[in-house]
């Protein structure tokens, strides 16, 4: 017994299983992922050094030439390379594709650990990373408030970045900008130097006499004290009374007779601007694999509860987003979603005004939601996730997956137009193309399957697109011998495509209404059809018929030969997402605020555009130490 037949005979089952796959196939779409790409993989990996005030000969021979005769070693490699600005080593390499990145990553640590006893003491921490495009901040978030420039940077270290790193799939959460409070004790050198003492051993005991220290524990019968000494300064007037050392070994010297100590800031590394307005960022990335869209959402409903919580208590900020990654992804999601919507509508009206039966109609439309909520199941369980790519092949199969069904539900029909009982017309006539339905979609499988196995970056892109329409594929050819003649045979009748006289008023005004658009069309197709013929006809009475087919078939195929070398070629296509960045670098040594002077500038010309909603500007960087380099993001 094959499927049509079970389906005939055992309609509640097969009714159950595809309402069961449905309702899964709805779930999977819920909690499936949603990004802009596929998840791809770069087999680079990435380690940047700083190195605060060296030049970039200094930095490529004591830097970077040791951490790739170490990195060199690890299995892998495809290439090695290293570029060396003032203050920053930069070694990038390049892996073969079948390498596993993750335990390369993993190699390349401990090489730069080991790297590490022969680099310059004072180098910052190596910072190591993969090549990832979805390691992007999903959003920036602007802090402004006129408070003090440490008293902001604590209320956005402090305060904003924990409540941010609370919300579900956050991974990480980074400032951008300001300045942290920071305590100096001024050290004045004729002093030092009437007291014998060195600006080292100063810090050394200040650095000492700052700290708890644990004192030991004495046991007792029925209990345990731990002691401790208590050195943490209570203020920063405590710093001057610190004793570092003693003049002729009975005079304590303090800090207050050889310096001065300042409660002031750090140094600025970084700085922003929003519109012009000087604020603090704080950039959110969103962990590996998770709903961009969603994550996006949950920060922003904590942002206005912040927001609510800083009015309450009347903290002078405010936090705004001034940059959202998922806004791109929305944007072309919904596009996607509405070409489907569209595909979708406008797919059953051409099947209902050639098959001109509402039932029919339905028969054959009921492919489109068993298809593609059947491919949501099957893609969740391939772990893809709801992207540009997915979306696309969903797209595209919609005009392919109602094939399958009117070719199966037409041939019902002829058998029903015979005189057979709608039950052996559906058995027989499915059984009739069950083969050719089965060709049907194996040539689609064959086309699309080899490109989900394609090999290198652009197969990571690929695969979900091809497995995708493979996917809707095999659905709709489930539904075609199984929902298909099921219906045919229990709602269909025995002649589908008769409409007989209604006894409602609806009815009777549809019949009155789509009835003459119907018939109107079937004279136009029937006008088509006639006119096919007649050319099929003359083609075909003379010699020199199949020769103006062939010749006319070959004009064509060269002529598109030639127009496919003018058309440009690209990997993605160009897209306007309504926002567009800036990179701005000055020569070597420009001091942040010289770069700040250039960059308000730019940054003024920018915004003298009517059109420019928004500028962010980063000047400096925080983490490389490079002051010379600035960005603007523009909406």
């Amino acid at each position: 017994m094959n499927l049509a037949d079970l389906s005939i005979k055992r309609p509640v089952f097969v009714t159950s299983i595809v309402i069961v796959l449905l309702a899964v196939g709805f779930l999977s779409l819920t909690k499936m992922s949603v990004d802009l790409f596929p998840n791809v993989t770069f087999p680079v990996v990435m380690v940047q050094t700083p190195w605060p005030g060296a030049g970039p000969e200094e930095v490529e021979t004591l830097v970077s030439r040791p951490l790739e005769d170490q990195i060199s070693t690890v299995s892998g490699i495809k290439t090695l390379s290293s570029t060396n600005t003032e203050g920053v080593s930069t070694v990038v390499a390049e892996f073969t594709l079948g390498t596993d990145i993750k335990d390369a990553e993993q190699q390349i640590r401990a090489r730069v650990s080991t790297a590490k006893r022969v680099l310059p003491e004072d180098i910052q921490e190596p910072v190591i990373r993969r090549i990832d495009p979805a390691d992007q901040p999903i959003l920036i978030v602007a802090l402004t408030s006129e408070l003090p420039p440490a008293e902001l940077f604590e209320l956005a270290d402090k305060t904003l970045r924990p409540r941010l790193e609370q919300v579900s799939q956050v991974g990480l959460v980074s400032v951008i900008g300001g300045r942290e409070r920071e305590i100096h004790v001024d050290l004045d050198r004729a002093k030092l130097n009437r007291y014998e003492l060195s600006a080292s051993g100063v810090a050394a005991r200040v650095g000492a006499a700052g700290q708890n220290v644990p004192a030991g524990k004495i046991d007792e019968a029925q209990k345990e004290l731990s002691f401790r000494t208590l050195g943490q300064f209570p203020n920063v007037g405590a710093i001057n009374n610190v004793v570092v050392s003693f003049f002729g070994n009975d005079v304590p010297v303090k800090v207050s007779d050889v310096g001065t100590v300042v409660d002031t800031v750090k140094d600025e590394a970084s700085r922003a601007t929003v519109n012009g307005k000087k604020s603090i960022l704080v950039s959110v990335y969103r962990q590996s694999g998770a709903n961009t869209i969603a994550v996006a959402d949950a920060v922003k409903k904590r942002l206005g509860d912040i927001n609510k919580e800083f009015a309450a208590l009347k903290v002078d900020g405010q936090v705004s987003v001034v940059r959202d990654g998922a806004q791109p992804i929305r944007a072309n999601v919904a596009d996607v979603e509405e070409s489907i919507l569209i595909g979708i509508v406008l797919t059953i009206l051409v099947v209902y005004f050639f098959l001109g039966s509402g039932r029919s109609t339905f028969i054959t439309g009921l492919a489109l939601p068993n298809s593609l909520l059947g491919a949501f199941f099957l893609m969740s369980l391939a772990g893809f996730s709801i992207n540009l790519m997915s979306l696309l092949a969903l797209s595209l199969a919609v005009g392919l997956l109602i094939d399958d069904a009117i070719v199966v539900r037409e041939n019902i029909y002829r058998h029903a137009e015979m005189g057979k009982s709608a039950i052996r017309a559906a058995s027989e006539g499915t059984k009739e193309v069950l083969l050719a339905v089965i060709a049907t979609t194996g040539a689609v499988i064959a086309v699309f399957g080899p490109v989900g196995f394609l090999s290198g970056v652009v197969g990571q892109f690929f695969k979900e697109f091809a497995l995708t329409v493979c996917f809707a594929m095999v659905i709709s050819l489930f539904d075609a011998v199984t929902m298909a003649p099921m219906l045919s045979a229990y709602f269909a009748g025995a002649h589908g495509h008769s409409v007989g006289r209604s006894k409602w008023m609806i009815g009777r005004f549809w019949q009155a209404t789509m009835g003459r658009v119907l018939k109107s069309f079937d004279r136009f197709q029937t006008r088509l059809e006639n006119g096919y013929a007649w050319i099929l006809t003359k083609m075909t009475a003379h010699w020199f018929g199949p020769a103006i087919t062939i010749g006319a078939a070959i004009l064509i195929f060269l002529a598109s030969l030639g127009a496919a070398t003018k058309i440009p070629k690209t990997f993605l296509p160009a897209s306007d997402t309504g926002e567009f960045s800036v990179s701005l670098d000055a020569e070597p040594g420009t001091s942040i605020e010289g770069m700040n002077e250039t960059a308000e500038k730019v940054d003024a010309i920018i915004r003298s555009n009517k059109e420019v909603v928004r500028t962010v500007m980063i000047v400096g960087s925080s983490q490389t130490g490079e002051a010379n380099k600035a960005t603007f993001f523009v909406a």
